[in-house]
């Protein structure tokens, strides 16, 4: 009877722990999944745009304006070129809006499914005064308002949200007066980042962006995002040895 009972014992406890075991691996391919789908693309899109703008405002450091980014004086002129000026003399402007434009897209996604997401302990709550952080940082000094940011990313997002636009589809739709009025204010930012104005905006810019790339890291349990993004380039950069509101070098 005690060999009966044991034997009835270990097993419900073996079926209790197997079904615990299997609901926490579940949960933790549900949330790699989520972080493949929302969080992965943000983490990608902070390096890329960090090292952009660092790289311009370095440009402006040493001689005062980031050159290759000034093909026109104001948005409007983007306005009946071809696609050999988006490819060309305006592609160091444009490829800088497009990877601003993506970021809006990714924390816009990441802000729309934000309930869908499964961190740990009070990360999400971080995570949440990060992206504002950044819009804020964005929206400093006549930059690009806060209510536009969501509103660019949506412009640049296609099929049903799930993907953003490639360069090419990005200059297309500037290629449209009625669409890339809408645009106009993130090129602005960009030209006015090249042309070395507003530099305070930059370094909070920067600043917000690394730390919510090193938030993403964290989460992610990855390797330093920045970091990699700029040894990509052959250029050494340590955005943690750097005081607040500089800028990294450029080799």
């Amino acid at each position: 009877m005690v060999s009966i009972v044991t034997s009835g014992v270990v097993a419900f406890l073996t079926v209790m722990f197997s079904g615990r075991q299997q609901r926490r691996a579940a949960d933790r391919a549900e949330r790699d999944q989520l972080n493949a789908r929302y969080l992965n693309p943000l983490r990608w899109q902070a390096a890329e745009v960090h090292y952009r703008l660092a790289f311009i405002g370095a440009a402006v450091e040493r001689t005062g304006s980031y050159a290759p980014a000034l093909a026109v004086e104001q948005p409007s002129q983007v306005q009946g070129k071809d696609p050999a000026w988006f490819n060309g003399h305006g592609c160091a402007l444009l490829s800088a809006t497009y990877l601003i434009a993506g970021l809006f897209a990714q924390l816009k996604r990441v802000r729309d499914d934000f309930p869908y997401l499964r961190l740990a302990g009070d990360d999400d709550t971080q995570l949440a005064a990060l992206i504002v952080r950044v819009q804020l940082a964005f929206l400093r000094d006549g930059g690009v308002y806060y209510a536009v940011q969501p509103s660019i990313g949506d412009d640049v997002l296609c099929d049903q949200g799930n993907r953003v636009r490639t360069y090419r589809e990005f200059c297309e739709l500037l290629m449209d007066p009625e669409r890339r009025v809408w645009l106009d204010i993130l090129i602005h930012f960009t030209l006015e980042t090249a042309q070395g104005r507003k530099q305070q905006r930059l370094h909070d810019v920067l600043d917000a962006v690394r730390d919510l790339s090193d938030f993403l890291d964290r989460s992610l349990a990855g390797g330093q995002s920045l970091r990699a993004r700029w040894a990509a380039e052959g250029a050494r950069m340590d955005a943690r040895e750097l005081p607040r509101g500089t800028v990294p070098p450029m080799r």
